[in-house]
């Protein structure tokens, strides 16, 4: 009988957890384009993930779980791959528009995965199931570069004040302006009970060029489900909404909502708030008070129960991979700003034009100083 291996130590509240990644660079082998070359935006080809296989390879029950970038023509590598050197066979595969997760049943004490094509050959671990850590708790999730420490923190006080939110995971796409751990110690002191920052250093993909087509971005759904797989399936509820997305709610809050929702789900649409006009930046969440002129409702994110009517779905950005009943519209008694100074400007949108500034809003303003406090604007105001 094999001996049994002690529990594992239990993890700090707060800390950083890595992927267990396998990159085929250098195999001679790589991820075909499957956008025309005509509707392909400037840097593109650059931006592009040709060789990440899996993003991470994910111990759940008896079985390892593979989170990949479509795969296209290179699915049959997967009957190849082998745990601690044994072949395991064909995978089940479950197929989105984006990213697919492949199932492989492997040994309990299977400890990593290999892959050799001709003369080459990768290895990756298989990372630990971290849903425990999260368990029962209300918790959001975030595909994050290079936001400003003070943003990620803003956000986490004014949805732990205004929702209960006690749990975040931060998934960091290669920032450069700081360390993962930078992160932790932003959050840490805004009322939340745990944090995880998973480090993710792959490539976010192509976005879609001025005629809204060409996009290629296969990391984003994909790390919204490794979430759900790794570390959310046992949350309470879980909330998906960006760092510059503060969700309102008039009576229960969005946990409390979902939680209590027939489908174990609530979606909710956004609205633009801009910061006062001659503001210099860099901004905050707190000032942005003003409506936007000509304003159209953002798309729609949404809180779910992940062991709900809907757990067999996926997540998808704007709502999970489900045709949603017909009755199901957007709540009313729900929203969220969409503030708009709150961003890197990584797409080069410009997003704030002074034009575009509307009136002020009360509600918006008091229910931002309820959450946030009281807030001066940042640096001095434009002449």
């Amino acid at each position: 009988m094999p001996p049994v291996a002690p529990p594992a130590a239990p993890l700090p509240d707060f800390h950083v957890a890595r992927m267990e990644s396998l990159s085929l660079a250098g195999s001679g082998r790589s991820r075909p384009v499957r956008v025309a070359a005509e509707l392909r935006a400037p840097g593109f080809e650059a931006a592009y993930d040709r060789d990440t296989l899996w993003y991470d390879a994910v111990r759940v029950g008896g079985e390892v779980h593979l989170v990949c970038p479509r795969l296209y023509d290179l699915r049959p590598l997967l009957d190849e791959v082998r745990a601690d050197g044994r072949r395991l066979g064909r995978p089940r595969l479950r197929r989105s528009r984006r990213h697919e997760i492949a199932r492989l049943a492997a040994p309990a004490e299977a400890s990593g995965l290999s892959l050799a094509i001709g003369d080459w050959q990768a290895c990756s671990g298989i990372s630990a199931d971290g849903a425990a850590h999260f368990a029962g708790l209300n918790a959001s999730m975030h595909v994050s570069r290079n936001n400003r420490l003070e943003w990620l923190a803003d956000w986490a006080r004014f949805h732990v004040a205004e929702h209960g939110l006690e749990a975040m995971l931060v998934m960091d796409n290669a920032s450069t302006a700081y360390p993962p751990e930078a992160i932790l110690e932003a959050l840490a002191p805004t009322g939340l009970k745990r944090a995880v920052v998973l480090v993710v250093p792959q490539p976010y993909g192509p976005t879609r060029g001025k005629t809204g087509k060409g996009g290629a971005k296969f990391l984003q759904p994909a790390m919204l489900n490794l979430a759900r797989l790794r570390f959310l399936r046992r949350a309470r509820a879980v909330l998906n909404a960006d760092i510059d997305e503060l969700v309102w709610a008039r009576g229960d809050s969005v946990f409390d909502a979902a939680v209590r929702s027939p489908l174990g789900l609530v979606s909710f649409a956004g609205e633009w708030r801009q910061p006062p006009p001659r503001t210099a930046p860099p901004f905050l969440h707190a000032q942005h008070v003003h409506t936007r002129r000509g304003d159209w409702p953002c798309p729609t994110k949404y809180c779910i129960r992940p062991d709900g009517p809907l757990r067999w779905a996926g997540w998808d950005v704007h709502r999970p991979e489900t045709a949603l009943p017909v009755g199901l519209r957007p709540r009313r008694d729900m929203g969220y700003w969409h503030c708009r100074g709150i961003s890197t400007d990584w797409k080069g949108y410009g997003r704030l034009k002074p034009g575009d500034i509307g009136p002020r809003d009360a509600s918006t303003a008091a229910i931002l100083e309820r959450g946030l406090g009281t807030c001066a604007l940042a640096g001095p105001p434009r002449p």
